[in-house]
């Protein structure tokens, strides 16, 4: 069935690897279909990974992937901001992954020691495992300042080895609410916009031939119905069985993993 589309768009978290620990019942099958030469494209709320890195990771595990392979929300908010925003100064709530596609972009990323005396154009908010009250406080000031508040993504949770943990949106709720405002934009799923990044890559515009494969409701699975391509929730990551049922978010095929559906 997965043979059956031109294009297939894969999460990374929850459904090829949990915490740098692979699953393997998922990779074995896209594994094959980048054997068979199908064009998959790995699309990622978590703005942490180096694409570079990522790369090398998924290499090991058998994918033959390069960085153009890998479209990170970090990748998708440094150009979205480089095409659409007026920024050339940003501070990073977030890993090294952001850092690296900010600097790749061109725009100087400042350090909480400079921000309290000069305002970046925008404070940019990723998933940070090493975030601090201080570091979050900092980015909270240069908002309430003037600078742009740019969120790659607005993930309530994020699937570990050890189990749940606080996702990126997460984060950026404490400076939304201290600040009772919105970011001026959120680049991940379920925005289009990680999508349309995704497919000028990959160069394919037909979404009848596209799948989505995702591991949760809200943010796969809505993304991929929200541009009518098909899309598959593997339970393998955050969602649940139940999810679906008390949902309003269905996905075409439910499945334990992807061993299910790769005929």
């Amino acid at each position: 069935m997965l043979r059956d589309y031109d294009l297939i768009i894969s999460d990374v978290d929850g459904v090829i690897v949990r915490e740098g620990e692979p699953i393997w019942e998922n990779l074995t099958v896209i594994r094959r279909l980048m054997e068979e030469r199908k064009k998959v494209v790995f699309v990622t709320n978590n703005s942490g990974f180096s694409r570079v890195i990522l790369a090398r990771q998924l290499n090991y595990l058998g994918l033959k992937v390069t960085p153009n392979n890998i479209i990170t929300s970090g990748l998708a908010a440094a150009i979205y901001m480089k095409r659409h925003m007026n920024v050339k100064s940003v501070f990073v709530i977030g890993e090294e992954g952001l850092v690296e596609e900010m600097r790749n972009f061109g725009f100087k990323v400042m350090y909480i020691t400079e921000v309290e005396e000069n305002t970046p154009d925008a404070v940019v908010l990723g998933l940070d495992r090493l975030s601090t009250y201080d570091k979050l406080s900092a980015g909270m000031r240069c908002i309430a300042r003037g600078s742009k508040f740019v969120v790659t993504n607005m993930d309530r949770l994020w699937p570990s080895k050890d189990g749940l943990k606080l996702g990126a949106g997460a984060l950026a709720s404490a400076i939304i609410y201290a600040l009772n405002r919105s970011p001026d934009f959120v680049a991940g799923k379920p925005n289009r916009w990680i999508i349309d990044v995704a497919m000028e890559i990959s160069g394919i515009r037909d979404l009848r031939k596209v799948v989505v494969i995702g591991d949760q409701l809200e943010t796969d699975i809505r993304m991929g119905n929200s541009i009518g391509a098909d899309t598959i929730l593997v339970l393998t990551g955050i969602a649940k069985k139940e999810d679906v049922e008390r949902s309003d978010v269905k996905p075409k095929f439910v499945v334990d993993n992807l061993s299910e559906i790769s005929d």
